[in-house]
């Protein structure tokens, strides 16, 4: 008996990945390899927290934590060109037209490598002109010091700024477990490097931000390197395609994608800033280490999504309703075993922390429990608007977002002087998931239902 369910196991589980729709077969395979990354990149980025706390402290690592959300910005002034790529070279690749995949490919390097070098120069400049302890709020790291740090890992962004369109590429062409792969690369270099850092140096915030600030520049410039030498050498960019006039459609999608990048900064990667300046650079590190716990399930929950982006695309340009809805549905069901996952998480926060770090982290239950919240309404409110980015209706978002951005510093000001304390960053950002999560789940509804229109349909 137990051999025959065995067995009945096993077939299943082969069928799962082998019978089907070839779209729907794309994204499982995708989702199993992206899974095992995902998983495998969680837990490496754990066992990375105790090994850095202990090379430089808390407050060290706090101003690490700040500077990577400050330089994180700048991977915005794409103007949305890697979004807008994602989309149009999923369109192009569907419609088999190889030659336009290329010039978008090409022109898309062209700009956005131009966008770098202005970008490093611009920064170089200003940087010599701003008080670097000023802006952390703190005086334990020399000023000197503080600049060398912002400029190297700011070098090396900007190299990860250009090689990261091959993971535009990669999304488009549905091989996201590529890209989770990479990935994981990444944090396994940063893994050894910290320890052998541990081992050989004393405590040094430059070679942490170093190594941090480089691993993923230097894994997507050799893999960008390896594949259009191999598998990616029909798509290889060349001087001659690049065509700017061509790459307008690009920049036309990609400029609202840019916009709402801008908007989502505002309301999420601004909270650091925000602790930095209300509660000092050592409650930055208690704000990220419970972002990150309480991220676990919705990342593997947005690593399930994420596959589907591009076959949205592809279905919508190939007008099979049919297959988007009874895709979502599966979907939904996913949302529903992520939200338990978040609950689990909430439940289970102090034995973990105790075990991850020791007593060295208190984490506030309050801040726990809205993080808790602002998940599970932030997941359920992606599922749609990945569709809506996938088929690139996208303005609606924009019109919600502007008036969040404009209402999310004041009312964390507003909850912060009610003594919310870190929850104040998060208070907020349950507000605007309710009311993205109401929005964008009748926009899918309207759009699939093809009764969309005005603001609706754009």
């Amino acid at each position: 008996m137990v051999k025959k369910i065995n067995k009945f196991n096993i077939l299943y589980f082969r069928n799962f990945f082998v019978k089907g729709n070839q779209r729907t077969l794309r994204a499982k395979k995708n989702i199993l390899v992206s899974f095992i990354s995902k998983v495998a990149s969680i837990l490496i980025s754990f066992l990375i927290v105790p090994l850095t706390l202990g090379y430089v402290g808390k407050v060290e690592y706090g101003i690490w934590m700040t500077i990577s959300s400050i330089i994180h910005w700048f991977a915005f002034f794409d103007i949305g060109l890697g979004n807008g790529l994602r989309n149009k070279l999923a369109e192009a690749l569907a419609k088999g037209e190889k030659e336009t995949a290329r010039i978008y490919i090409s022109s898309t390097f062209a700009l956005i490598a131009s966008i770098a070098s202005l970008m490093f120069i611009g920064f170089f400049i200003a940087a010599n002109f701003i008080s670097w302890n000023s802006a952390l709020n703190t005086d334990v790291v020399p000023n000197n010091e503080l600049f060398n740090i912002v400029v190297t890992v700011f070098f090396f962004f900007c190299i990860g700024f250009v090689m990261k369109i091959l993971s535009s590429i990669l999304q488009a062409m549905q091989k996201y477990a590529i890209n989770n792969i990479l990935a994981v690369i990444a944090q396994l270099l940063g893994l050894i490097a910290i320890f052998i850092l541990v081992k050989t140096t004393n405590g040094s915030l430059f070679y942490l931000c170093l190594v941090y600030g480089s691993k993923s520049a230097i894994v997507f410039l050799l893999a960008s390197f390896f594949l259009f030498s191999s598998s990616l050498k029909d798509l290889r960019p060349r001087i001659r395609y690049i065509n700017i006039k061509k790459a307008i459609p690009l920049m036309n999608l990609g400029i609202w994608f840019f916009i709402n990048q801008i908007l989502y900064l505002i309301t999420t990667q601004i909270s650091v800033i925000l602790v930095v300046q209300f509660f000092g650079p050592e409650e930055v590190t208690i704000f990220n280490l419970a972002k990150r716990y309480m991220s676990i399930a919705p990342m593997l929950y947005v690593m399930v999504l994420t596959p589907f982006l591009s076959a949205f695309t592809e279905a919508y340009t190939k007008k099979e309703y049919g297959w988007i809805k009874s895709t979502i549905r599966q979907i939904n069901y996913i949302w529903i075993i992520s939200s338990i996952g978040i609950l689990v998480l909430m439940f289970s926060y102090k034995l973990f922390f105790l075990f991850w770090v020791g007593d060295e982290i208190i984490v506030p239950t309050l801040l726990i429990i809205t993080l808790g919240v602002s998940s599970i309404l932030g997941t359920w409110s992606s599922t749609f608007t990945l569709f809506l980015n996938g088929i690139g209706k996208i303005k609606l978002q924009f019109y919600v977002g502007i008036i969040w951005a404009t209402l999310y510093i004041p009312l964390t000001y507003f909850f912060y002087k009610l003594n919310f304390g870190l929850s104040s960053l998060v208070i907020p950002q349950i507000i605007y998931a309710v009311v993205g999560a109401f929005i964008f789940t009748i926009q899918y509804k309207k759009v699939i239902g093809k009764t969309a229109t005005g603001v609706w349909i754009k």
